[in-house]
């Protein structure tokens, strides 16, 4: 457990060394520290409250972020009317965010909780693991992927298990190029939330300050239902992927697939697509 140990000591350390600055992507190295943070401290049976200001500082961040990433799309787009309105609200609103979450930088700066080797439980991580897993592959085998709705809670339980995944790479042999596709289904599915930000974004924008009027949105929900599209025909891709990055070799309906470093156990059911993760025998 001293890598994984070495590997939280370390992104505290990145935590703290991000410029004091408020640009989106301090934003976002903020966010994602917290995010890798959290299973961790869960692995210590801890919750994510034993960041001192940690939580407020997460949701105050995650609410730049979501305004953040509208304004970067729609400085791209071409500026009719709508968009340009749209935008100035945006940039008004990104001042706000930023002065309340200032103070999270300065003058309440999250604290981290120190831990100890022998409190990472291996054990949790690994029925974290499963429990992530399954909980993807049902809700993506539950039913067809036909809106914004739907692939959001997808992203979200992906996020969580793809969060999981990054931990084992410190005690587990697990494959970068097979890790970095699943980075790559999370880059699609944030790019469906983001185009779903800014859609409803605006419509609520023009219903509170322009009643009556209704903003054209054909162009981005084209490209959204297209990327959602997309990600329905490679769901059964998708679930491989998630699967195979810990899966060392396959053979019958039950199948145990051994870890070559740590001796992780993986046990795959066929029939009912569950996966169970443990620590092997050696």
């Amino acid at each position: 457990m001293n890598a994984i140990v070495r590997d939280y000591d370390q992104l505290v350390k990145q935590y703290y060394e991000i410029e004091p600055t408020l640009g989106s992507n301090e934003v976002d190295e903020r966010l994602v520290i917290f995010k890798k943070v959290f299973p961790i401290l869960a692995a210590c049976r801890l919750k994510s409250s034993k960041i001192k200001n940690g939580e407020a500082a997460f949701k105050g961040l995650g609410k730049l972020h979501d305004i953040q990433v509208q304004i970067s799309k729609l400085e791209t787009a071409e500026q009719t009317l709508e968009i340009s309105e749209y935008l100035l609200f945006l940039k008004e609103k990104e001042f706000k965010s930023e002065e309340k979450a200032y103070k999270f930088c300065h003058k309440k700066k999250p604290v981290f909780p120190l831990l100890k080797k022998d409190k990472v439980e291996k054990s949790v991580l690994y029925k974290k693991f499963d429990k992530r897993f399954n909980k993807l592959v049902a809700k993506v085998r539950s039913e067809d992927i036909y809106d914004a709705e739907d692939v959001h809670q997808i992203r979200i339980d992906f996020e969580k298990f793809i969060y999981i995944v990054e931990i084992l790479l410190s005690i587990e042999k697990i494959d970068e190029s097979k890790f970095q596709k699943l980075k790559t289904y999370q880059d699609k599915l944030n790019e469906i939330f983001y185009y779903d930000l800014l859609i409803r974004g605006i419509i609520k924008f023009y219903k509170k300050r322009k009643p009556g009027e209704v903003p054209d949105t054909e162009a981005w929900e084209l490209e959204q239902d297209a990327l959602i599209v997309s990600f329905d025909s490679e769901s059964n891709d998708f679930i491989a992927a998630c699967q195979d990055v810990i899966r060392i070799n396959e053979s019958g309906d039950s199948v145990s697939h051994e870890g070559q470093s740590a001796g992780m156990l993986v046990t795959t059911n066929n029939m009912t697509g569950t996966v169970s993760l443990e620590p092997g025998n050696n």
